[in-house]
């Protein structure tokens, strides 16, 4: 038996006491009047749940609704087995008689009647939240049942504004020499580690390996071989380590299949596709097609840079600030690409006709080949980077950017 007015009770005190760090998203108060659903979608401990708790506090303080009216229900948890709106309407009326319950659901795609429960709430016109890690799910199911009243936050990881405020750090224009080495250090270890909220927040390096752990084994069992029913756990795993060793590059989902069967691992040929349809569909991946080619092989960046951290246990720093660049821009631009013909550029933002290569550490041996893209490019040119030597000569079509200047592209 679920003790609902407990919990109700123990997430409004929860959300009373939350101190929440402002992120980059805006709510916009008109979805209160428009009688949509606000979903908040990407992959588990990106901080979904984080965010749909500050626009509550938000809410809340512009009195737009009150603490009482929150009803918070965490559906990752095991105890859902049979969950039933009527009974949570009964319970939360029974304490709060004059209120209107304002619905925020956490994780909810682990609900087996997930339509019916959602449906009947929004049917009833309450204003609902909710939380979801799949999808490929929230577009052919929620949207589809729900028909244009859902609006969608795709939750990000920490940007690099982001970072410094979880890290306590003032935001500025310019930094001092000292100032610059601590803020470097903090993105070098989140290049290692991962930028998601709670992999940042601590300082404790056994902490983040932890928690990284936890989040790639619940990705692993729950989203990948309890969802889809995967029963070659052995080809899965070695699947997920070639694509976290070949994040930043072009993947050849044939040239997996011949290296599975060289390790004796047995498959279908159309497995590795499979997989690769699923680890998009739990953002354990992002793809990038060719601007210039749709049809070629798409470049594969992780959503969670420090799983390459849990895989290999290696560390490849280049690959790591391609990715953490990549994830500043996906956020703010719907379309992305790279760029391959007879060169590469490692990232192009159609939206701006800017092209981005991007470079851990720029000298005199790499300076002239990462220059090389942009000589026939007549579009905005930057090159972006984390340490350089002085003295580097920088052609007038080239703009070069520190990353302590990310936000001079954004």
């Amino acid at each position: 038996m679920i003790a609902y007015e407990k919990l109700i009770l123990d997430w409004q005190d929860f959300v009373k006491n939350a101190n929440i760090i402002k992120r980059d998203y805006i709510f916009y108060n008109d979805l209160l009047e428009l009688n949509k659903i606000v979903s908040f979608v990407w992959t588990r401990r990106v901080g979904k749940t984080y965010l749909m708790l500050s626009f509550i506090k938000q809410l809340i303080e512009e009195k737009k609704i009150e603490l009482e009216q929150i009803v918070f229900l965490d559906f990752s948890l095991n105890y859902w087995e049979n969950i039933d709106y009527t009974e949570i309407l009964e319970k939360y009326k029974t304490l709060f008689p004059d209120k209107t319950p304002f619905f925020v659901f956490d994780e909810i795609q682990d609900i087996w009647n997930l339509r019916q429960f959602v449906l009947a709430l929004f049917n009833l016109q309450y204003k609902i939240f909710l939380s979801w890690s799949n999808s490929k799910l929230l577009s052919s199911e929620l949207s589809t049942h729900f028909r244009w009243r859902v609006y969608e936050y795709q939750v990000f990881p920490l940007t690099f504004k982001e970072i410094l405020r979880f890290k306590w750090i003032e935001e500025k224009n310019h930094y001092s020499s000292g100032e610059t080495w601590i803020v470097k250090s903090i993105i070098n270890e989140t290049l290692i580690f991962g930028n998601f909220p709670e992999i940042v927040a601590t300082n404790n390096v056994m902490t983040k390996l932890d928690n990284l752990k936890t989040y790639f084994n619940i990705l692993f069992y729950k989203d990948l071989l309890e969802r889809y029913k995967i029963e070659n756990e052995p080809a899965l795993r070695y699947f997920l380590k070639v694509i976290s060793k070949s994040y930043t590059k072009t993947i050849n989902i044939n040239k997996i299949f011949n290296e599975l069967q060289s390790q004796w691992i047995i498959v279908w040929k159309n497995t590795p596709h499979q997989y690769w349809e699923y680890v998009q569909n739990i953002f354990f991946v992002y793809w990038l097609e060719n601007f210039y080619n749709p049809n070629s092989f798409k470049k594969a960046f992780l959503c969670n840079i420090g799983f390459n951290k849990i895989l290999w246990d290696k560390e490849n720093m280049g690959q790591s600030f391609e990715n953490f660049v990549f994830l500043e821009l996906v956020k703010r631009y719907n379309k992305v690409y790279y760029k391959k013909n007879w060169t590469e550029i490692d990232l192009f933002v159609e939206e701006k006709k800017l092209n981005i290569q991007v470079c851990y550490e720029l000298n005199f041996d790499n300076f002239i080949r990462e220059l090389k893209p942009f000589k026939d490019n007549w579009e905005q040119n930057i090159l972006i980077y984390f340490n350089r030597e002085d003295n580097l000569e920088i052609p007038k079509y080239v703009k070069l950017l520190s990353v302590l200047e990310l936000d001079e592209i954004l």
